[in-house]
Parts: C-alpha cells; structure tokens; sequence
C-alpha cells in the first residue's frame, strides 16, 4: 500500500517502525527546535502504540509521539509541516492521542510547550487543555527557556467538568516541544 488515498489524501495512523524511523527523525528536525537522541528512538521503537506518523497523499507531514507513566499520558512531540498545517493533521494526531489515553486508562494527558507558543497553546485548549504550571528555565537550549504544563483531565472531577465539554472548532494545527526526555533520559 502506497498510503495514496483519492478520497481522503490524509492517514494520521501509520505506526513507526525501523523502516520508517527516519522519516520521524526528519520531521522532528523540520518542524521542532529541539535535537533528540538516539535514546529518544529507541523509546519510539520499543513502544510502538504510542506514536504514529501523518501522510498526506503519500508523503509523510506529520508525527505524534506518546509515552504513558504514572497514569499519564505524555505528549513527547506532536507536529505537522508548515505546507500542511490547517489540514486537520494535527487535529488527526491530537485525537489518536486521546483515544490513546483512554485505552490506557489514563487520568490525564499532559505536555509542555514553549510559553511563547501561544499558536500552540489556543490549539490545545480547544481540545480541552488547560495551562496547569508555568515553569521557568524548563528549556535548556530554548529561549525563551519557559514552558507551560498543559494538561486535559480524561477522568473529570466535578470542578472539571466544564473543560471536558469543549468541542474542537478550529483548524489551527501547531506543534510543540518536549524536553525533559531528551536531556534527562540518561537520568532515568
């Protein structure tokens, strides 16, 4: 299968493997301002359910990249090409993520984003996330070097509720950074 689609040019669910592991390290060269290591990788290979690339009429645009700890789901990197954004790719990798997150049973999913990123972050509040913590020096090679923990309750509490009923409008698609793999996994 070619992954070309006449009806519907996009496959957001193509599962990343040794045969297309490059095309992952070329789109988060591309589209995010942080280097990730080899161990980075590894992780994305070994757990194969948490991540997935985007297609758009066979060329590969976009990636989400998961990790489940603790009960949360964990946005490592999420994004799409500058020519394909507002195509709903990232709205396509968003939802994996959520559905990801309630197959895992997971309380919350959560990432951290550039606090600068404001494009970013109106993308995930309209699916419900929330700025939960603001924390400084987070980015060590970023400037600025803030970030922003956003989080989306996928087991509401009663205070929660009205977060959790917000539908997703827009077509905005961005993408965010995550660090603390990167330059903490050794630490792990």
């Amino acid at each position: 299968s070619s992954g070309i689609n006449a009806e519907w040019p996009l496959r957001p669910g193509v599962k990343i493997d040794k045969s297309n592991i490059m095309q992952l390290k070329i789109l988060n060269a591309s589209i995010l301002p942080i280097h990730y290591t080899p161990k980075f990788y590894q992780y994305v290979l070994q757990n194969p359910s948490c991540s997935r690339l985007a297609m758009w009429y066979g060329k590969y645009v976009g990636m989400v990249c998961c990790k489940v700890d603790s009960n949360i789901l964990y946005i490592m990197t999420l994004g799409c090409l500058v020519l394909y954004r507002r195509k709903k790719i990232g709205t396509k990798l968003l939802n994996f993520v959520l559905e990801l997150s309630k197959a895992e049973k997971c309380s919350a999913v959560q990432l951290h984003v550039q606090n600068s990123n404001s494009e970013a972050v109106e993308f995930y509040e309209k699916f419900g996330f929330y700025v939960k913590e603001n924390i400084d020096n987070y980015y060590r090679y970023l400037k600025p070097t803030s970030a922003l923990l956003l989080e989306r309750l996928i087991v509401p509490s009663n205070s929660e509720q009205q977060v959790m009923q917000m539908v997703p409008s827009g077509e905005d698609e961005m993408d965010h950074t995550e660090e603390k793999l990167v330059e903490s996994s050794s630490d792990k």
